[in-house]
């Protein structure tokens, strides 16, 4: 079968914060987004957020990994996509006292944010600003909403091509939407 693949081989310094990549992560291919953490005014360390399953339950969890950590290989960038939470009375949460969880998207006034797990407690997150790819340990200001399930998709010029929907799948293949 032959599959029509939607992107370009790059090297992962070439990709842009905040674009959706699929790389090699321990002999698996994984979606991922590229993101920075700025540790003082002269420092900025460059991340790898993988949706790839918890050791735990098997669900597919966007989790931090050191950029160091991702291959060297060239990895496989992915243009004109879009981060789109969905919103309805299903995934959206406004209750004032709640705790997000990896894979929560925080809609605030400044920004969309996508919390990450970064740490092996389940109470370690981090929150990526999905426009910039800066990651940060605070979490956004109120006013917030909480949204539960949000997709990557990749815009066509007949339509879109949903690569990513959490929580109620696993990552897709990138393939033409003609063999879908």
């Amino acid at each position: 079968m032959n599959v029509d693949l939607l992107g370009k081989p790059a090297f992962l310094s070439d990709v842009k914060y905040g674009s959706l990549f699929y790389t090699e992560i321990e002999r698996r291919i994984f979606p991922c987004l590229k993101a920075f953490l700025v540790l003082n005014e002269t420092e900025i360390v460059d991340y790898t957020v993988a949706i790839k399953p918890s050791e735990r339950d098997r669900t597919h969890l966007p989790r931090l990994v050191e950029e160091r950590n991702a291959t060297t290989r060239p990895v496989y960038c992915v243009a004109n996509t879009s981060f789109r939470p969905v919103i309805s009375e299903a995934t959206m949460l406004m209750e004032l006292g709640y705790w997000p969880k990896p894979g929560d998207v925080i809609e605030s006034q400044e920004a969309t944010y996508l919390t990450v797990k970064s740490g092996r407690m389940p109470h370690k997150l981090m929150y990526l600003n999905i426009s910039t790819g800066e990651l940060d340990f605070a979490q956004p200001k109120a006013p917030l909403l909480y949204v539960m399930e949000w997709k990557i998709a990749l815009d066509q010029p007949d339509g879109e091509q949903t690569l990513i929907h959490f929580p109620l799948g696993n990552p897709t293949l990138l393939r033409s939407a003609a063999l879908q």
